[in-house]
C-alpha cells in the first residue's frame, strides 16, 4: 500500500479560473480536465481492457457502484467543528510511518456524527471550506471513549489549488489519489451531470507500476497487459449512452466519456465509487437517495441491487490511454 515514490504535486491555478469544480480541486488537475475526442490510446489498449473484462467475468460478473460499503462518506464541516488529535493505529506494523502522518492527525475537525464506510477499509472523507483543507483516512475507528484513530490517510492544505494528488506517501487510497477527487456525489446524480473523472478499481493491477497521477501502487500481478494503477481510461465516445436504462448510469457513462476513469486501487471486484448515502439518510428520514436516483421508474428488476446499474455499460468499450497521459512537462 505504501510504496514511497517521489512525487511533485503542487500545480498553480491561473487567476482567470472560472467556477470551482464540483469536487473542489483545481480546474487544472487531471480530474477536472476534459479529454479531447481524439486521444492517443495505449498500444496494448485492447489487451488491457480484455483483462479488466475478465476480472468482471471472474469476480461476481458485475461492474458495481460502491456506495455505503467500500466507498466513503463525505463530510463538509464548518469552521467551528471541534477538532481532535487522532491517533496513528499502525495496523500495518510500520511504526516508522507515525511521524509521516503526524501532522495530518494533529487537528482533525471531527463532527459528532462522523461515520466511516462499511467493510474492512473503514474510509472517511472530511472537507473544511473555511480553511480550504481536506482529509481522508483509511481504517479509521472511534473507540468507546469517542477518540478517533486511523491506520493511514492524509491532509491536503490549499485544497482548491491542489490538482487532486496527495504528497507521497499520504492518502487513503493505494495510489495517493484523494477519494474526494473522484467519488460520485449524490447531488451530481440528482442534477444529471458529473464534471470530473471517476474512478475504476479492479481485481488485478500491474505489480510495481504506477502511472501519473498515482504516486504509488499496490499492484499484485505481473504482465504488460495488466492495468497500471493511475492509468487513465475512457468509455468509447462513440458508445450511445442513451441505450442505458438507468438515468444515473447515463450520467456516469457520460462522465466516463468526457473526463475518463482513473485506476485508483485494486479491489475484490470491478467497481466505481459513489458517495456513502448514510449521512444524507440521517438528515432525510432514513431514505436512501440512490434507490430513486438509480432506478426512478423501477427499471431494474425486483431483487437486483442498486449497485448493479453499470451492468449495461460494455466493459469492452473502455479504452486505455498511455501511461502518464496528461502529466505536466
Amino acid at each position: 500500500m505504501l510504496a514511497l515514490v517521489p512525487a511533485a504535486v503542487v500545480m498553480a491555478e491561473p487567476a482567470h479560473a472560472h467556477a470551482r469544480p464540483a469536487n473542489g480541486f483545481s480546474r487544472q488537475g487531471p480530474w477536472n480536465t476534459k479529454l479531447p475526442r481524439h486521444v492517443p490510446l495505449a498500444a496494448n489498449s485492447a489487451a488491457v481492457v480484455e483483462n479488466i473484462r475478465l476480472d468482471k467475468v471472474n469476480n461476481y460478473g458485475s461492474w458495481a457502484v460502491n456506495t455505503d460499503e467500500y466507498s466513503t462518506p463525505i463530510f463538509t464541516v464548518g469552521r467551528d467543528t471541534p477538532t481532535q488529535r487522532w491517533t496513528f493505529s499502525d495496523c500495518l506494523n510500520l511504526p516508522e510511518l507515525a511521524p509521516v502522518i503526524a501532522d495530518s492527525l494533529a487537528a482533525v475537525p471531527t463532527p459528532a456524527d462522523l461515520i466511516v464506510s462499511k467493510g474492512t477499509d473503514a474510509q472517511v472523507t472530511i472537507y473544511q471550506p473555511a480553511t480550504d483543507t481536506y482529509w481522508d483516512f483509511w481504517r479509521a475507528e472511534k473507540d468507546a471513549a469517542g477518540h478517533w484513530s486511523a491506520c493511514w490517510g492524509g491532509k491536503i492544505e490549499h485544497y482548491s489549488r491542489n490538482p487532486g494528488i496527495f504528497a507521497n506517501p499520504l492518502g487513503a487510497t493505494a495510489t495517493g489519489l484523494p477519494m474526494g477527487a473522484f467519488t460520485i456525489r449524490i447531488d451530481e446524480l440528482r442534477r444529471g451531470r458529473i464534471d470530473h473523472a471517476v474512478n475504476i478499481a479492479t481485481v488485478r493491477t500491474r505489480k510495481d507500476c504506477d502511472s501519473w497521477p498515482a504516486t504509488r501502487n499496490d499492484g499484485n500481478t505481473e504482465g504488460a497487459d495488466i492495468a497500471c494503477e493511475g492509468q487513465r481510461f475512457r468509455l468509447d465516445p462513440a458508445f450511445d449512452v442513451s441505450v442505458l436504462r438507468s438515468p444515473a448510469a447515463r450520467t456516469i457513462a457520460r462522465a466516463m466519456q468526457e473526463y475518463g476513469l482513473i485506476m485508483t486501487d485494486k479491489a475484490g471486484a470491478l467497481v466505481t465509487y459513489a458517495e456513502d448515502p448514510r449521512p444524507s439518510m440521517a438528515a432525510n428520514g432514513g431514505v436512501d437517495p440512490y434507490f430513486a436516483l438509480m432506478d426512478p421508474d423501477d427499471i431494474v428488476p425486483d431483487g437486483v441491487e442498486k449497485y448493479l446499474i453499470l451492468g449495461e455499460i460494455p466493459v469492452e468499450r473502455l479504452q486505455a490511454l498511455p501511461y502518464d497521459y496528461g502529466r505536466p512537462c
